[in-house]
């Protein structure tokens, strides 16, 4: 009898692990199977995601890693295939936000979050593509943001940088199609269990207020979680989307037709 698990016998790694949609997917491809590297900088948090994921259906390792540091990458995409044996699947995840105008954001800060957003994006792709390639194909999912597709108020470096993931999505597909590594990307809206909502969370003065016109931007009438970000990883990473590649998919409660 086959297997019901999606991903059984994969081997993954997802980056910024160590909370919010990275974790959430770390957890879920577990349960489907996968062999997961999980990797952060924040080591106490992938220890306890680690404690989490025992007993799963597919074994989790947590893998400390800074995404702008190409040694760094390097030794994590190698460490995950000594361990596991190959590279299947790879998750963008790692991000952070900043809030600003362009005359607002210091050049230190947009340097910061194009080093996050994009470089490590580039790096993880580049170090993880070569693997994918000795298994005949394989998966890559980028995590960019609403914002990289559409505008919004003081997010200029950070919608910058996640444009910038969609773009280099658009670059990948077609590169490496005939390699058989499908490329796509995700763009969530306002996830409410992310430290980017609880950023943005502290930062707003009149908090009822904030929330009222975030409900309004979804027309699914509610913010989502993490768990639905996910959920459309998982089915971009598995052979459920064998014939997408390219796609940019908001995740955004229908935020995006406002």
């Amino acid at each position: 009898m086959a297997s019901s698990l999606r991903l059984q016998g994969k081997v993954a790694i997802v980056t910024g692990a160590s909370s919010g949609i990275g974790r959430a997917t770390a957890l879920l491809f577990a349960r489907e199977g996968a062999a997961v590297a999980a990797s952060s900088n924040r080591p106490d948090e992938l220890a306890a995601l680690a404690r989490e994921a025992e007993g799963l259906a597919g074994p989790l390792v947590a893998l400390e890693a800074d995404v702008t540091r190409e040694d760094q990458v390097a030794r994590l995409v190698e460490t995950t295939v000594e361990r596991f044996g190959g590279l299947d699947i790879l998750v963008n995840n790692a991000g952070i936000v900043s809030f600003g105008t362009v005359t607002e954001t210091s050049l230190e800060e947009f340097d910061r979050l194009v080093a996050v957003n994009l470089k490590g994006v580039f790096l993880c792709s580049k170090f993880a593509v070569p693997h994918l390639r000795r298994r005949g194909g394989g998966a890559i999912v980028n995590v960019s943001s609403i914002n990289g597709i559409r505008g919004n108020h003081r997010l200029a470096a950070y919608a910058a940088t996640k444009g910038g993931v969609v773009a280099l999505t658009y670059a990948m597909a077609i590169d490496h199609a005939p390699e058989g590594i499908r490329v796509n990307c995700v763009c969530p809206a306002t996830i409410e269990d992310t430290g980017q909502a609880a950023q943005a969370w502290e930062l707003a003065e009149d908090k009822d207020a904030w929330l009222r016109y975030l409900l309004e931007k979804h027309p699914i009438g509610r913010l989502g979680r993490s768990e639905d970000v996910a959920q459309a990883i998982l089915f971009l990473a598995s052979e459920e989307s064998s014939f997408l590649t390219g796609v940019v998919l908001p995740v955004d409660g229908g935020r995006s037709i406002r």
